[in-house]
């Protein structure tokens, strides 16, 4: 049997599927067809479910041919009952849309699929994403199962499992809910983007031009990390997706010009996920907050501009002093593409400039998308090196499926976390809880916010992790006064860098792991350099100005002080701002750096004279004695 059936066989078999599903989505997406949403999620995330058994094995082998027939067979029966969630939902279609909630009988068959599709979905999330949704969506439907029991302030009416199956599999607030709406109808056309982007080769401009803009800036490496993470991290919805995507490149870089590994590995892990808050796309998030913000997507990007430009240049500026610091190089010359060789490539960037016209002229986000991904697949003939081939073209369609797997998988388990939470009334529960506690003091709802989102966003991809903690943190502060959009930034921003805060920091371990570093050390690093994403959000529930909100003058003000404030705090984190800082220095950069975040005239003022005075002492100090250049001036490429 084991010579029969194997993993590669049912990998070849995954090859059409994937096709067809990418092929689906466009027909659908771009206009040719006409379904409801309803048949249009089941499909999706049964495509979705279908190829993760067929691709991902229940758990590791040292060797492919190890794998049990048994779990073979397994995987193909899970496929085929994934398959037939969405084939009962078709078949009955006019039934699901008619029948009364909770009022009409459910089948006994939908009882079976529905019950299987949560399970299903579990197992997909484990097989996607680890543990830690998974484990997080079954406590929320255990709960949903027999939170009659529990205590009265967390109890709720109790469910049946007809209950349970019209909430996640009948009606559109459990799986099938905005989540996946929103996976289908957005991200899956920007993943595919992404797709067409990396396999015509084109996304190396990313690199090309990081690393021309950084030839003569000293640390040059660790700075290249910044621009080519940015830049990629935003089409994408995983930081430690990113950082092996580009920190195969820069890590090695960084440790060849001198920084220690565990450095090199946080400033990768740190500067992909600082991708995720970076507008237009934000991980693939911008559109989810739109959705549950109940704002527009420009107002989305424009409210996240600001935080995500203080972000990297507290990075830049930790790098910039390390490298100042240790006297380090630059970036080697072989590694430095000809600006003639760069600018021939310019024309690469024309699909994501393309999109931004398209999505600054107000047209649908799937319409901007494909419409981006059409114009890669035309520009791609413009050269030998980027041009596909027929078997690439269709390469890259099951590669668009392959790459959204996790997503559907996810969106997929957010909705069980959403779908309870509203069936069951937990998020007021927890509305209560925690305004109860905190009473009217908004900081303290702002510290138990944070640490909800560093325990609930752990180990999560982005998109799932901003749902969960969204969908229990976001109406808390919206009741205690906070803007909307504000709310959800504030949420938004503690879930992301969970991948970057110890014990569970999964993009600063994927960075140690290429660093060859300690992990806990580099994670404890990454919260160093990322020091701004967990002062920030607080600092614009209290500034919203730095979320540009209000009037012109007020958020040039707040910009500009902000800006300053982030460069005496990355001093006072290096110890370094024109030389080498004394530990009275360090402290007085820390208070100047943190008073100039807080609004107001007087504390700007404050902020400036701190800044200011250790900046003139340094002055003049080195008019006296001179800091001396770094040894090396470049670095050459190991042999």
């Amino acid at each position: 049997m084991g010579a029969f059936l194997s993993r590669s066989k049912l990998r070849k078999l995954a090859y059409p599927v994937g096709i067809a599903m990418t092929l689906f989505q466009l027909y659908f997406t771009i206009g040719f067809g006409v379904l409801s949403g309803t048949a249009m999620a089941a499909i999706f995330v049964s495509f979705g479910l279908s190829l993760i058994f067929l691709l991902r094995p229940a758990a590791r082998f040292p060797h492919e041919e190890d794998e049990p027939a048994a779990l073979l067979i397994l995987d193909l029966c899970l496929a085929a009952l994934a398959a037939a969630c969405a084939l009962w939902i078709c078949l009955h279609l006019d039934e699901v849309m008619e029948r009364m909630r909770y009022i009409d009988p459910v089948p006994p068959e939908a009882v079976f699929l529905g019950l299987s599709l949560v399970l299903l979905t579990l197992e997909g999330t484990r097989r996607t994403a680890g543990l830690p949704l998974s484990i997080i969506a079954g406590a929320f439907f255990l709960y949903f199962l027999g939170g009659e029991h529990l205590p009265r302030v967390l109890a709720h009416n109790g469910s049946s499992l007809a209950d349970i199956v019209e909430n996640m599999y009948l009606q559109s607030d459990g799986i099938y809910g905005v989540p996946v709406q929103t996976a289908y109808s957005v991200l899956f056309a920007f993943i595919m983007f992404g797709a067409f982007l990396e396999r015509s080769n084109m996304s190396s401009i990313f690199m090309e031009l990081a690393c021309l803009l950084t030839r003569k800036s000293q640390g040059g490496p660790a700075k290249v990390s910044i621009f080519a993470s940015a830049l990629f991290g935003t089409i994408s919805g995983a930081a430690a997706g990113n950082v092996y995507t580009t920190g195969t490149f820069t890590i090695p870089l960084m440790k060849r010009c001198g920084y220690p590994a565990y450095f090199a590995g946080a400033v990768e892990a740190v500067a992909s996920t600082g991708g995720q808050i970076m507008p237009p796309v934000m991980g693939a998030t911008a559109f989810m907050m739109a959705e549950l913000a109940q704002a527009s997507y420009l107002s989305v990007c424009k409210a996240a501009i600001l935080p995500a430009a203080l972000f990297y240049l507290a990075l830049f500026a930790m790098i910039h002093f390390r490298a100042r610091k240790s006297a380090l190089g630059y970036l080697a010359p072989e590694l430095i593409p000809p600006a003639r060789q760069v600018l021939r490539k310019l024309y690469y960037l024309s699909p994501l400039a393309l999109l931004l016209i398209m999505m600054l002229n107000g047209r649908s986000i799937t319409v901007c998308a494909n419409a981006a991904t059409l114009c890669i697949f035309v520009i791609s003939f413009f050269r030998k090196e980027t041009r596909f081939s027929v078997r690439g073209f269709f390469d890259t369609l099951a590669a668009t499926a392959r790459s959204s797997l996790m997503i559907v998988a996810c969106c997929a388990c957010s909705g069980i976390v959403v779908g309870v939470i509203n069936h069951t009334g937990l998020g007021f529960k927890f509305i209560n809880v925690i305004t109860s506690v905190a009473g009217n003091n908004l900081f303290l709802m702002l510290i138990m916010l944070m640490l909800t989102g560093f325990v609930l966003g752990m180990g999560m991809p982005t998109t799932p992790a901003y749902i969960v903690v969204a969908t229990l943190g976001a109406p808390a502060l919206i009741k205690m006064g906070v803007a909307p959009i504000v709310a959800h930034m504030f949420v938004f921003y503690y879930a992301i860098i969970s991948t970057i805060t110890p014990p569970v920091c999964v993009a600063a371990y994927a960075g140690a792991a290429i660093a060859e570093a300690p992990p806990m050390k580099t994670g404890f690093m990454s919260m160093k350099l990322g020091i701004v994403a967990f002062i920030v959000p607080i600092m614009f529930v209290y500034q919203p100005a730095l979320l540009w909100q209000g009037d012109f003058l007020t958020v040039v003000q707040a910009s500009v002080t902000a800006v300053i404030g982030i460069v005496g705090l990355s001093a006072a984190m290096e110890g370094w701002l024109l030389r080498s800082c004394t530990r009275a220095e360090r402290l007085i950069l820390l208070a100047g750096g943190l008073t100039l975040f807080y609004p107001g005239s007087l504390t700007d003022l404050a902020g400036c004279a701190c800044m200011g005075a250790v900046a003139a002492r340094q002055y003049l100090i080195n008019l006296r004695t001179p800091v001396p250049p770094p040894e090396a001036a470049c670095l050459l490429p190991e042999e």
